[in-house]
């Protein structure tokens, strides 16, 4: 039976109030995702898998397609009210479907939306494909502790297999608005790159927080997405983006990783200096002067082109 945690870590039979070793107060079950919990009669949850920007992902077994591992996204807007809450929702469901006529082999399959009730509280689902690897962040780090970084070759073979993948969505008017090693998956089962987390979903819950919160509305920096250092400055100032919003953080994610540097570490650098750390080849090391992106004032590395000056 599966185990229910305090914060301390010790396991209690799931019901418990309060925590058989330490007497903690355990939160209220009814309310509470946790594994072996099934939700809307299909989904077996597994695990936590991390806290996003609209609320938290969790691994899940489909029991009607064979147990298969699929990833279930919470829509947990921080809004008060019934008309608030229906009006984030119907945000949403708009952006979620947009991303459900997505299909290509290297963009997580959209399922489907789904609601369920915790208690009191009703909660909206989006159901997605499971992808078996390691994000390039966490590549990143392992190479790093080996003394290592990526290789030019594998930034090439990196974006011959992810612009591909970028023109599909962008002829789609799809924007991703978030990319970065954190959302590219070195997929386990080929090695190719998948692009997860769309940014366009996590914009509603923070418009929604933004537009229906009961308070002071939210600063409008606050609902913007996006790393800082990898999205273009006109994203992160003024909530522009386009298809070079996209092409910018690739280029700094490309960055990052063949030199382990965070972009604000690489911004700060003068053109000559990484340039030369780099030592790039010439196909590989064009470059957009940076009159072409007055408002950052800095080069935009890989041959992508300003945010401003879209190239493709």
């Amino acid at each position: 039976m599966t185990s229910l945690h305090c914060s301390q870590g010790h396991g209690n039979f799931p019901g418990s109030r309060f925590c058989h070793l330490c007497g903690e107060k355990l939160a209220d079950t009814s309310e509470r995702i946790y594994p072996g919990l099934i939700l809307g009669d299909r989904y077996n949850i597994i695990h936590e898998l991390g806290q996003g920007g609209f609320g938290r992902t969790y691994l899940a077994k489909d029991m009607n397609r064979f147990q298969e591992a699929c990833v279930l996204k919470e829509f947990a807007p921080q809004v008060q009210g019934t008309y608030a809450l229906q009006k984030s929702e119907e945000l949403f469901e708009r952006e979620a479907g947009v991303l459900y006529q997505l299909r290509h082999p290297q963009i997580p399959r959209f399922r489907e939306l789904f609601r369920a009730n915790l208690g009191d509280r009703g909660c909206l689902f989006l159901v997605q494909d499971f992808v078996k690897g390691q994000t390039y962040r966490q590549l990143l780090e392992a190479r790093r502790q080996e003394g290592g970084l990526f290789s030019e070759l594998e930034i090439h073979q990196l974006l011959e297999q992810l612009l591909p993948v970028l023109h599909y969505i962008h002829t789609s008017n799809v924007i991703h608005r978030d990319i970065s090693p954190d959302n590219l998956i070195w997929r386990a089962t080929d090695h190719r790159p998948v692009l997860i987390d769309f940014g366009g979903v996590k914009q509603v819950a923070a418009a929604a927080a933004s537009q229906f919160m009961a308070v002071e509305p939210l600063p409008l920096a606050a609902t913007r997405l996006g790393k800082v250092g990898y999205a273009p400055e006109e994203q992160m100032q003024n909530g522009i983006v386009s298809p070079s919003s996209d092409l910018y953080a690739l280029a700094m994610t490309t960055l990052v990783l063949m030199t382990g540097k965070e972009p604000l570490e690489l911004v700060a650098r003068t053109f000559q200096t990484w340039r030369q750390q780099l030592d790039l080849s010439s196909s590989l090391g064009g470059y957009a002067h940076e009159d072409a992106f007055p408002s950052a004032r800095r080069t935009v590395p890989i041959g992508f082109g300003s945010s401003a000056s879209p190239t493709t």
